[in-house]
This record gives structure tokens, C-alpha cells and sequence, in this order.
């Protein structure tokens, strides 16, 4: 008696079960790849985003802090493995309005895309005739800034081009103090809405790198740019009454937020000290021409540069 049925060696039936079980291999190996890709998706998009987030937090905090009135209004990612880029626009409050000014990128994750960029400089300046000053994206020319303590060979004086503008425009203007002023010792009694404050956050080593360039250096290059310039502002208008430590302990945070060593040293430099204690060494005000030239009669005011331009409307 043959102890096998025939059925178990029927070809046909055997070819069938294979197939079978190698739809049941395929579909679980599709199913598995798939789960395991929306497994990795899903991480990859949280780390992404977590860097994400973490990388806009340290570069709006720097932009916040060496722009002044500045913030960036928007940021598009685009993310691969691990991480990605953010393009991103820098905006200036601008007392009525916010306008862009500049359009950057950063790279964010544990994985970052590498940026290149290319450009080529313009020739501004660069004779020795006239300041050596920049310009953003927008058109408008980058504030220049004045460090009291430093003996300079000339001081920007922008008084005489604000008095030919024309028109009914709101206009942006740095003003370099003659001398670091507490703000209970501040000669001005009163402030436009959106003033802004530059705050004395340099280091006695600093001081002494720029009075030396100052001294070496021909005068058209020797002031302090927009960007290393540090300060908070207030929203409404300043009385010589103004309690300022809420924007003042505010700035101490983005000290520590940022991504810029510079900007680490001044928090060290600033961290033990009181908003009391703290020196002005200049302002950035915002106004008709009428309203600014009235501030800058004053006689603290040693220097004095134009930066923004916008219609007051």
C-alpha cells in the first residue's frame, strides 16, 4: 500500500503553493519596506524639524540683535537627510510698516546641505574719497556707528543730506553720542516710538583694536558697521522716565540664543550688570526730516548716519 497519496506529488499543485508563498514573501517584504519608510519619514522629518526650529531660534535672535528693528518675517525649508536649508527674509520695522531688506539662507540638521554662494563687489567707497559704507539687498545704505571712547580722524555727519531731502518720507538715522551716557544721565527727554538703543557691550581688548584702526587705518574705513553694532528697542515713545529692563533682559536672552561667538562674548561682558548700570553710546530714531533734524541739535549728538528711506503712508 503505497503510504503517500498521489495528490502530495502533484506538480501542479506544488508549483501553486510556491507561487503562493512567494506572493506571501513579497507582500510582506513591500509591507514591511513600507512601514519601516514611513518609520524613517516620520524621524527624518522630526529631526528636520527639530533642527529646524532650533536653527531659526539662534539666527532670528542674531538678526534681532545686529539689525536694528530687524526680524526675520519668513523662512521656506527645504529638507533632505537629517536636515536641509532655510531661505529666509530678513524684515525692519520701519515705526508705520515692515519692509523687507534682504533675503538669506542657513543651513540647518545633523546632516546640513552645504551652501555656495557667489557675487562680486561693487567699487562704493573704495578710493579713500568717500565712506566706505555698504548697502543691503533693498538699496539702502547700511548705518554707520561711532564708539565714544575711540578718537576718530572724521565722524559721519548725514545732518546736511537730510536737510535736501525732499518729500514727506519717513527716514531712518544712527546717532553716535560724544560720550557713553547712563540712562538716568541721558540728555534726552524724549524719543519717537521705535527708538532704538546701542548699548555700550564691548570689551576693553575691543575698544583698544578699534582705536588702533582708528589711528592706522585711513578715516574712510574706520567706524563701526551696522552689524556689530548691539541694541534692543522700545515700541512706544521714550520718556526719561521709561523703565527699560524688560527689553533689556530680553536682549540678554538673545545674547545667549544666538549663534555668533561675538555675540557670547558680550553676554559675558553684560550678564553682571544692570539695566541702570548698562552705558548708551548711541540711538537709531525713526521720523519726518523735521523730526530728526529737531533731535539732532542736541548737542550729545556727535555723529549722525542715514540709513532707510520709506514713503509716510
Amino acid at each position: 500500500m503505497n503510504e503517500f497519496p498521489d495528490e502530495m506529488f502533484d506538480e501542479k499543485k506544488i508549483k501553486k503553493a510556491i507561487k503562493k508563498g512567494k506572493i506571501k514573501t513579497l507582500i510582506t517584504i513591500i509591507l514591511v519596506s513600507l512601514v519601516v519608510f514611513i518609520v524613517l519619514s516620520l524621524a527624518n522629518f522630526a529631526i528636520s524639524a527639530h533642527y529646524s526650529e532650533k536653527a531659526f531660534k539662534k539666527w532670528d535672535a542674531y538678526v534681532r540683535l545686529s539689525t536694528p528693528n530687524g526680524y526675520i518675517s519668513e523662512t521656506v525649508d527645504s529638507r533632505g537627510l537629517l536636515g536641509g536649508t532655510s531661505n529666509y527674509k530678513i524684515s525692519k520695522d520701519f515705526k508705520y510698516k515692515s519692509i523687507v531688506i534682504e533675503q538669506k539662507q542657513y543651513s540647518f540638521g545633523l546632516l546640513p546641505s552645504v551652501l555656495i554662494s557667489r557675487g562680486s563687489g561693487g567699487g562704493i567707497g573704495i578710493t579713500g574719497e568717500d565712506w566706505q559704507f555698504s548697502y543691503k539687498e533693498n538699496g539702502w545704505r547700511e548705518m554707520m556707528f561711532f564708539h565714544p571712547n575711540v578718537q576718530y580722524k572724521k565722524y559721519k555727519n548725514d545732518e546736511e543730506l537730510l536737510k535736501n531731502m525732499q518729500g514727506d518720507n519717513l527716514y531712518e538715522v544712527a546717532l553716535s553720542f560724544d560720550k557713553p551716557y547712563k540712562l538716568n544721565d541721558l540728555p534726552l527727554f524724549k524719543l519717537p516710538e521705535m527708538t532704538w538703543f546701542w548699548l555700550n557691550t564691548y570689551s576693553k581688548s575691543q575698544l583698544n583694536t578699534f582705536q588702533q584702526e582708528a589711528k592706522e587705518n585711513d578715516w574712510s574705513s574706520t567706524f563701526i558697521r551696522e552689524h556689530h553694532a548691539l541694541g534692543f528697542s522700545i515700541n512706544s515713545p521714550y520718556l526719561s522716565n521709561t523703565d527699560l529692563e524688560f527689553e533689556y533682559e530680553n536682549f540678554l536672552k538673545l545674547l545667549q540664543t544666538s549663534l555668533s561667538e561675538d555675540h557670547q562674548n558680550a553676554y559675558n561682558t553684560m550678564k553682571n550688570k544692570k539695566i541702570e548700570d548698562v552705558e548708551i553710546l548711541g540711538i537709531v530714531v525713526y521720523g519726518t526730516r523735521d523730526e530728526l533734524l529737531d533731535i539732532m541739535k542736541n548737542p550729545i549728538i556727535k555723529a549722525s548716519s542715514l540709513g532707510g528711506v520709506i514713503d509716510n503712508y
